[in-house]
């Protein structure tokens, strides 16, 4: 096979995303990327400021892998977006939700090329009560709340393998959801120095424990959460990111603006606290917010939760993107997050972003 060489690469960095998203397509447009690989909300930023231009002016014909990681996928975001742009000659197959982490040299799976996303309807209350992805079908009458959508992240690379485990480390049937296990040639020795945390990571066969929930559909993974992120509210499993979903679909509340997490209620079991960052300065607005929060985050779980405005930037980030609810959680538990009061607050940045390949060119 022959070498390839004078592959060109465009670098963007986190600040002139989240400043101006739309530089990302510009970059692919103008020098013909064909790759480029992006956190949903990097999409969702993109499709928010598109509202009021002409998305015919961008050619993106070209652009034939649209990769998604770091986050959890989001399929209504990725349909929205490959409406937005058909017409820059976008097209939704080349989306390829993928899944990877830093312990595993990155990726571990990935679809077939040019299939778009594969997304999978289970039914919501099933997978809170009984921890299985059990299948379900919009019929449009409704049925939206109760209905939860996953969305495929392929098969395992050459030589790697993944499998979904239940505590006690035995390997689950399909659509079971469990703990997610790797091994492989790309897989880490260790964390430098660390053996402690190293061993804590892997299981007593040697392979390692992502700390991800997912589940195995037609041998494709599906992720599903975090395992130290999940809500067990009254014996139910409740994922944060439903909730936090939900509540960027408000009117001035924005994607990457909300932290959902569970902390101890004095010994009355556990309390439902949504974090959101506000830019509003009327208190009146505040209040109205508050309530439409609350209500929402009713509707979408059946539970009642703190709402918490806080000022912006007060959410942490990895280094890849990645929502942090354990720093927001330990920052409301110590107080470094505070409720606001009535003072005005000046508009912020978008949400912290990971540098991103903006395309290589075969």
């Amino acid at each position: 096979t022959p070498a390839m060489a004078q592959i060109s690469i465009d670098y963007l960095a986190t600040t002139p995303f989240a400043r101006r998203p739309m530089l990302w397509l510009k970059l692919l447009s103008e020098n013909g990327g064909t790759i480029s690989f992006s956190p949903t909300f990097g999409y969702d930023l993109c499709l928010r400021r598109s509202a009021k231009i002409d998305a015919s002016q961008f050619e993106l014909a070209q652009w034939r892998i649209a990769g998604i990681g770091g986050e959890m996928v989001r399929a209504n975001v990725l349909n929205d977006f490959a409406a937005r742009f058909a017409e820059a000659g976008f097209d939704g197959k080349a989306f390829l939700p993928s899944y990877g982490l830093a312990e595993s040299t990155l990726a571990v799976s990935f679809p077939e090329l040019s299939t778009g996303i594969k997304v999978d309807h289970v039914d919501r209350d099933a997978f809170a009560r009984t921890g299985m992805a059990v299948p379900a079908t919009p019929n449009g009458n409704g049925s939206a709340e109760k209905i939860r959508t996953f969305v495929a992240c392929g098969r395992a690379l050459p030589g790697h393998q993944v499998e979904i485990r239940d505590p006690d480390n035995n390997r689950l049937p399909e659509r079971a959801i469990g703990r997610v296990c790797i091994t492989g040639p790309s897989l880490m020795q260790g964390y430098f120095r660390d053996l402690e945390a190293t061993r804590a990571m892997m299981t007593q066969d040697g392979w390692l424990d992502t700390g991800d929930m997912g589940y195995m559909l037609d041998g494709e993974l599906v992720i599903s959460g975090r395992s130290k992120d999940l809500i067990i509210h009254n014996g139910r499993n409740i994922w944060p990111q439903d909730l936090e979903w939900a509540v960027e679909r408000l009117e001035g509340v924005r994607a990457g603006d909300v932290a959902a997490f569970a902390v101890s209620d004095e010994g009355e079991g556990e309390k439902v606290v949504v974090l959101v960052e506000c830019r509003l300065s009327d208190d009146e607005a505040r209040q109205t917010l508050r309530r439409e929060i609350a209500a929402t985050v009713h509707r979408s779980a059946g539970v009642n939760c703190e709402v918490v405005l806080t000022a912006p930037r007060s959410l942490t980030f990895t280094s890849s993107g990645k929502l942090s609810r354990a720093a927001a959680k330990a920052d409301y538990l110590t107080g470094e997050v505070q409720d606001l009061a009535a003072e005005t607050l000046l508009p912020a940045a978008e949400p912290a972003l990971a540098g991103m390949v903006a395309g290589g060119r075969e």
